[in-house]
């Protein structure tokens, strides 16, 4: 019988790495027989999660308004107290500041950083920092660590690094024709073409618009681009729609937008290769992993979170960070790589990336600090 009773909190549920993983853990810990909460604004995936064991709490935890959030606050605390938890997992800087509202707490409190976050002013850096105001902080690569460490001054001891994992099991299963088929028409795919993938919600810092410029001096007709992902910042949107049809790349290039989980992974599958060039370092980069479990071909910018999953594999994934000179070529020597060679290349991949970054990994961890804070 486990001594936790847990709720995890963050603004929404629509897509998302963040989400994503509060999903894994929560349904884990209803493989488990355990029960758990989960308190944000709702969104699309809440029809993933098993409800014979994982309570949702609608609560306007998304809010930026200082304001209200000492009114959330008191709704909160009652919501703990009715619930009987213990432990409070905060998963963005939101709801850490609403639960900063909270006085006379009888739980524990963990955090967990999902990146660096961007702003330097000290407004911005006092805004950023409320999620280590916690009894534990999770960070979710080693990358995230060291960078939280030096922009805020936190204490590496109170750090935990539990990083993001990829549901191996799920991206090893077989695809079925009729998928492949559905996705095939649905998005009038040239599959006789290569097909590069751009997956990552659009927005400026992702990179899309920059490496589009270098889409658009390949001359190659036998390259089809793909940009999947949310996309309801419509203004970054309008701009990669107009910049590819100032290119004149309408036959050759598509925004999908945000697919589900099931047709992504089809896509992946579809794909040459899945490529990652985001202006600024991510947090992990949850792509890579899932891509290499599935023994595509990726390249990328090697910083970040994405480093700390690379650094033991092939050069050839790889393209120094911001060094757009050197794709167009990078990116021609993995399509062109001699089969036997990759394959040998892709299975050493796919088996580190099992055992070092797995779901199971990440949610097992997750479970035993639980454990230890409710003690």
């Amino acid at each position: 019988m486990s001594s936790f009773n847990v709720a995890q909190i963050l603004p929404s549920l629509d897509s998302g790495g963040v989400e994503r993983g509060t999903i894994e853990v929560a349904n884990y810990l209803s493989e488990l027989n355990l029960k758990n909460n989960i308190i944000s604004n709702g969104g699309r995936l809440i029809k993933e999660i098993d409800k014979n064991y994982t309570d949702h709490f609608q609560l306007p935890v998304n809010s930026k308004n200082f304001f209200i959030y000492p009114l959330i606050a008191n709704q909160l605390k009652k919501l703990i107290f009715n619930q009987n938890i213990n432990v409070v997992h905060v998963r963005s800087r939101a709801p850490a500041w609403i639960l900063s509202f909270i006085k006379n707490r009888n739980f524990k409190t963990i955090s967990t950083f999902h990146n660096v976050y961007s702003g330097n002013s000290y407004f911005k850096k006092i805004y950023n920092k409320q999620l280590s105001k916690v009894d534990q902080i999770v960070a979710i690569s080693n990358y995230v660590k060291n960078e939280i460490c030096k922009k805020y001054n936190l204490d590496s001891n109170k750090i935990k690094v539990i990083n993001r994992g990829v549901d191996v099991k799920y991206f090893e299963k077989p695809i079925l024709d009729s998928q492949t088929e559905n996705i095939i028409n649905k998005y009038q795919i040239d599959i006789s073409k290569n097909i590069i993938l751009y997956p990552a919600r659009l927005t400026n810092w992702k990179g899309q618009i920059e490496f589009l410029d270098i889409f658009n001096k390949i001359q190659n007709d036998n390259f089809l681009l793909y940009f999947v992902g949310d996309t309801k910042n419509q203004s970054y949107t309008e701009k990669l729609q107009n910049k590819i049809q100032s290119f004149n790349l309408g036959h050759k290039c598509k925004i999908i937008g945000n697919l589900l989980r099931d047709d992504l992974k089809t896509l992946y599958y579809l794909s040459s290769i899945i490529t990652s060039f985001p202006l600024q370092a991510e947090g992990f980069g949850r792509t890579i992993s899932e891509a290499l479990i599935m023994k595509k071909k990726i390249l990328t910018f090697n910083y970040g979170g994405v480093k700390d999953q690379l650094d033991k594999l092939d050069d050839i994934y790889k393209v120094d960070p911001h060094k757009y000179n050197e794709i167009n070529i990078k990116l021609q020597n993995i399509i062109k790589i001699d089969k036997e060679k990759f394959s040998n290349i892709s299975l050493n991949s796919k088996d580190y990336i099992s055992k070092t970054f797995s779901k199971n990994q990440m949610v097992q961890s997750y479970v035993d600090l639980y454990e230890q804070q409710s003690i």
